[in-house]
């Protein structure tokens, strides 16, 4: 697909890229990018006279990156405070680039790169240095440095690990042509972590815009579109964040008023009184708290199913192996060191085991264990409750009989505390958020390793192995932009206990990087997630 980016949202410049997209007969093919601030998708869509699907723009008045698909074309509208900063966030080396005046020089070298063409609607009396034109538009004099992010065109796809991040990007490259072949240490896809029968997915709210709302608040916007195509999976009661004390609500009601840290539509958030949030909620609460009305509950491991599905990827159970490149191709070699799968392009989707596929010592990507244990209750507790429950702990209960309370956070890999210990730092949950404990029984526990970076952020991009990183010296720390990175190798892992809200993005993420599409993320926050960031302080010190 072809790639163009409009400059301006003056209406000159959208008459000729509506001109443009009607004289070609292949307009669907292409991924237009619009930078905005306070404009409406709506409007946007209107100007261009292009037709949105139905509820792909539901999301786009809040900051971030909204990829809204359109029977003509596909829009990314970039929304920021002002249309130099969204230019700025633009991650994918364009095609075309449509402007009405010259921009600066440091914009347009931001912007293009080799085989981009601009095209200036005023014309230019002098045409600058850096700029060489060609027919009615311009070129780089000088070639723009190949960009850290490159494509692969190979078809066929080697993802190393079954759950949620495996089964999230084998889903999306499938939606591309690619072929799919998943390898799972598991004796089925989504048996570790990624089993939980029924998790949250609701976006974090947070004070501050941080990349921690930013990512959760873009992957909940993606999963709520996929979910549409998994009805089996998805249980939308809502989900009530409920404060932990009347300060922090009081915190929360100012925010709200004053639209802080951003303007939210109230289908994605809104804030409710104790009384109402009781109401809704089934259960007296001692605070009111946010209530997402297009949150709910997903089937973790059913999910994993119907993503592997979708994709007909070529499943490979009860196979732990690590990855070697040979003659161009990455390698799955078993424990017997017999090849089981190859592939041009590998995405490494092994959650603590990752580092050990590529070889790398775990703490060259942060990644830390973290056991988690949630309480099962009886299938007759919590009558009453309606809708999921988070805020100091997370309460959930499901038709088919499915009642829980937690969770635990133990450092490593097994339990830090007795089983009594852990159950009753789970019921201290209705404590916290009811301000007293019902009658429910504890009657066993779902417990699972969480893959946890250092930052709290997960893994997702290219990724580097000891091969790249032999011999290499640095005076002081290095940019990132200089860690070398294997050719055709990605990460999508170190999805902590947020995995079912925040991976798809980090696996559309991984998609485009590898297909060379617009990026589902702003490059700043696509840069926070990048598998080598911790790498430039531990290669610093280096003899």
């Amino acid at each position: 697909m072809k790639t163009w980016v409009l400059t301006s949202l003056s209406k000159p410049l959208l008459d000729e890229c509506r001109q443009r997209l009607s004289s070609l007969s292949t307009a669907n093919e292409i991924n237009l990018v619009v930078p905005v601030t306070t404009e409406s998708a709506t409007t946007i869509c209107a100007d261009l006279q292009v037709t949105p699907i139905e509820g792909e723009a539901r999301f786009a008045s809040m900051p971030g990156v909204h990829q809204i698909k359109c029977l003509e074309v596909t829009l990314f509208l970039i929304r920021s405070s002002s249309i130099e900063k969204s230019l700025s966030e633009v991650t994918q080396t364009p095609d075309v680039v449509l402007a009405q005046d010259l921009l600066p020089v440091k914009v347009l070298r931001h912007l293009m790169g080799e085989g981009t063409t601009l095209y200036v609607q005023t014309p230019l009396v002098v045409v600058p240095p850096y700029l060489t034109q060609i027919d009615e538009g311009y070129v780089l004099s000088q070639k723009k440095p190949t960009s850290p992010i490159t494509s692969s065109s190979a078809q066929r796809v080697l993802i190393i690990g079954g759950g949620l991040a495996g089964a999230m990007v084998a889903y999306e490259l499938s939606q591309r042509g690619r072929e799919i072949v998943l390898v799972d240490a598991g004796c089925v896809p989504g048996s570790g972590a990624s089993a939980l029968f029924a998790g949250l997915i609701h976006p974090h709210w947070q004070a501050s815009d941080s990349p921690l709302f930013q990512l959760t608040r873009a992957g909940f916007e993606a999963m709520v579109k996929c979910l549409k195509a998994f009805p089996d999976v998805f249980i939308s009661t809502g989900v009530m964040d409920a404060a932990s004390s009347s300060v922090e609500y009081v915190r929360w009601q100012k925010a709200w008023k004053e639209e802080q840290p951003i303007a939210m539509p109230e289908h994605f958030a809104k804030l409710l009184d104790k009384e109402n949030a009781s109401r809704l909620t089934g259960l007296s609460l001692s605070q009111g708290g946010w209530f997402y009305e297009e949150a709910g509950l997903v089937h973790a491991g059913r999910l994993v199913r119907r993503l592997l599905e979708a994709s007909r990827a070529t499943v490979l159970p009860n196979t732990k192996v690590r990855l070697e490149r040979r003659d161009g191709t990455w390698v799955a070699l078993n424990e017997q060191t017999q090849i089981v799968a190859g592939a041009p392009t590998c995405v490494v989707c092994s959650a603590m085991g990752s580092a050990e596929v590529i070889g790398l010592a775990p703490h060259f990507l942060g990644l830390n264990p973290l056991y988690g244990r949630i309480s099962l209750l009886r299938d007759t507790d919590l009558p009453t409750l309606k809708c999921a429950l988070t805020g100091d702990g997370y309460v959930a209960k499901t038709a088919e009989g499915f009642c829980a309370v937690g969770a635990t956070y133990e450092a490593g890999d097994k339990p830090q505390m007795s089983a009594f210990e852990a159950h009753e730092h789970n019921l201290q949950t209705f404590n916290k958020l009811m301000g007293y404990r019902p009658e429910v029984l504890a009657a066993g526990f779902y417990e699972g390793v969480r893959a946890v970076p250092l930052d709290r952020m997960p893994l997702a991009g290219r990724v580097t192995t000891v091969r790249e990183l032999e011999n290499l010296s640095f005076k002081g720390v290095p940019e990132l932009k200089a860690i070398p990175r294997a050719k055709g190798l990605w990460m999508c892992a170190g999805f902590g206990s947020r995995g079912l809200t925040w991976g798809l993005s980090c696996a559309q993420l991984v998609h485009a990087q590898i297909c060379a599409e617009p990026l589902p993320l702003v490059a700043s926050l696509a840069t926070k997630l990048d598998p080598a960031r911790f790498m430039p302080k531990l290669l610093a010190k280096k003899p």
